[in-house]
């Protein structure tokens, strides 16, 4: 199977709006509504940002999935390793987002030197499966 491929106004468009999602979920959070998921996330001692926390919560009330985010929405991996397994066909309806650091390229296609240094963050997106998607391992 063939990777598809997307132009490059399809990742700007794409990009835009996971920083747009992460931008409202921030605003949220610094407007008042993060008491609670700073608690939640201080209680459970998850490693997890506020925003990133949000961003989650928001996506599971849009579902109307009840939960907590990171504790009933972990990746196929964050459930394999709690000893559940992902139910066939299932499809992840929830994502994460995370910030990746990117070094920023000369004309040439070569890494800029250390003092001429450039980089940025781009958002990568990952995938989460809610806790009735799950089953335990046999």
């Amino acid at each position: 199977m063939q990777k598809k491929q997307y132009t490059r106004e399809q990742k700007a468009i794409y990009f835009k709006s996971l920083r747009e999602q992460w931008t409202a979920a921030k605003k949220y959070a610094e407007n008042g509504g993060s008491a609670e998921y700073q608690a939640i996330i201080t209680n459970h001692g998850l490693n997890v940002s506020l925003t990133g926390f949000v961003f989650v919560a928001r996506q599971m009330r849009a579902l109307n999935l009840d939960g907590l985010p990171y504790l009933d929405a972990k990746t196929f991996m964050g459930w394999k390793q709690n000893g559940f397994k992902v139910k066939k066909g299932e499809k992840s309806q929830i994502s994460g987002i995370t910030w990746v650091g990117v070094k920023k390229q000369d004309a040439d296609g070569e890494t800029e030197s250390e003092e001429n240094e450039r980089s940025y963050a781009m958002p990568k997106e990952y995938h989460l499966f809610h806790r009735t998607q799950v089953e335990p391992l046999n």
